[in-house]
């Protein structure tokens, strides 16, 4: 059979999870899918530029060749976006039009700067390299030390500012694992028509609207409606259809979340009758399985849905990534059901 048979819900395992918990979790997984492709540029880019002599020198033609040369210069002088923006004055009385920070960017992106700006951007930047690190203190392992810590914090603030869908990011790097653990083959794609490519540790799945695995089992992440959260199918027929909820605001549930959910089941129980519907979430409580507030209102909560049909199956996924015994057990049923058409 091609739809997965999933082991009844474990209602006990599924309470748990906080949103600081949920929020920690997605913010280490960020941080190191960035220090990974963070490394696959900066460790190369630091090699050349000792090859050439440019480890603190600056010049056109280093910008013109190393689109992340400009980046590495102003980490190396420890300029933040902030830092650089108290600097107006000396940038652009060395005939800087736009922002240090802007050239960096339009180089790693690359758009094309002048060879004005390029020289202007040289000679400024290498006044300050030299204020910094006078010639007898200039060690290579120093300013890539210099270069990875500026990063690193930079990281460490971008992540921190990130906004988005959490859970999600936690079920794609759970199945990853999970597949990656029983040797079977994982590709991603960004866009559609935009091809297959083989999964990498670098790889941002954030971004990966489409997981492969075993070359048939396709997991689709393009949210929006009452479209699934999750849509996974195998050779075309669509075996399983999941709601991902990664909301810490627990004020709403019974005024527009759990009605949400509600309304999602319903549309694909219609559309699709013979794919399971299943919940993944980051924080489940007693009250959401039973539907019964702490003032004894009733409302159709998790266990409704599983007993009208509604719902084949949930999983926590906090509780998933912190192994709670039960937990990582219902995932890995759910797992070794997939498998088994691979």
């Amino acid at each position: 059979m091609i739809y997965p048979d999933l082991a009844p819900i474990d209602w006990t395992a599924l309470v748990g999870g906080d949103a600081d918990a949920s929020a920690a979790i997605t913010a280490r997984d960020r941080k190191l899918a960035a220090a990974t492709k963070l490394w696959a540029v900066i460790e190369p880019l630091a090699r050349r530029l000792e090859e050439s002599d440019a480890t603190f020198t600056c010049s056109p033609t280093v910008l013109s060749r190393e689109p992340y040369a400009a980046r590495w210069y102003l980490d190396l002088a420890g300029l933040t976006s902030k830092l650089i923006a108290k600097l107006r004055p000396s940038f652009k009385a060395a005939g800087l039009t736009v922002t240090p920070e802007t050239i960096a960017t339009n180089l790693a992106q690359g758009r094309t700067v002048s060879d004005e700006q390029l020289e202007r951007f040289s000679v400024w930047i290498n006044e300050l390299l030299l204020e910094l690190y006078p010639a007898p203190s200039r060690s290579h392992t120093l300013a890539y030390c210099t270069a990875l810590a500026m990063a690193g914090a930079r990281i460490d603030g971008q992540v921190r500012n990130m906004s988005g869908d959490d859970a999600v990011l936690i079920l794609k790097k759970l199945l990853v694992g999970a597949f990656s653990t029983r040797g079977i083959q994982i590709e991603t794609q960004a866009r559609a028509a935009s091809g297959w490519l083989a999964f990498d540790p670098a790889t941002d799945l954030m971004e990966q609207q489409w997981l492969r695995f075993g070359g048939r089992l396709i997991c689709e992440f393009v949210a929006g409606g009452n479209r699934p959260d999750i849509k996974v199918s195998i050779n075309g027929v669509v075996i399983l259809l999941g709601e991902v909820k990664g909301r810490t605001d627990l004020s709403n549930v019974w005024e527009s979340w759990m009605p949400q959910i509600n309304g999602h089941l319903q549309t694909w129980a219609a559309e699709n009758s013979l794919a399971p519907r299943v919940f993944f979430g980051t924080i489940i409580t007693q009250q959401m399985i039973d539907g019964v507030t702490p003032g004894g209102t009733r409302h159709t909560g998790l266990k409704a849905f599983s007993n009208s049909g509604l719902l084949r199956a949930a999983y926590n996924l906090t509780n998933v990534v912190e192994g709670d015994a039960g937990s990582v057990a219902a995932f890995d049923d759910l797992i070794d059901q997939f498998a088994r058409n691979l």
